[in-house]
């Protein structure tokens, strides 16, 4: 019985708040990624819910995607401190793409040192 009411909250807060819109737009944004060969996972537990991509290797280079909603429009917040619409979904894994390089690039030029 507990089970059952929990599920019914959730379903709830998930439409009252705007979650499902937000998974859709990180499923979005993982797929992109994933074409780009990052691995990703999604925690959808969590308000607002969060996409990390990471390369396959370091998860020490992780960055995290929320998806919130300012002022009416919808925008992917890369690491709590840049905001990028989503509706430019190809635009954002273009720069994810370049960011987790360049910190992969980074981690492996250390190593080798």
């Amino acid at each position: 019985m507990k089970v059952a009411r929990g599920q019914f909250v959730m379903w709830w807060w998930r439409v009252r708040y705007g979650h499902a819109t937000a998974e859709q737009h990180l499923d979005a944004l993982a797929d992109a990624m994933s074409n780009r060969g990052w691995s990703h996972v999604k925690v959808y537990v969590e308000s607002p819910p969060v996409l990390w991509v990471f390369p396959e290797d370091g998860e020490d280079a992780a960055l995290s995607v929320a998806v919130l909603q300012v002022g009416g429009m919808w925008v992917f917040q890369v690491s709590r401190l840049i905001e990028y619409p989503c509706e430019a979904v190809v635009r954002v894994a273009g720069v994810l793409d370049d960011v987790l390089q360049d910190r992969a690039g980074r981690r492996q030029t250390a190593s080798s040192r």
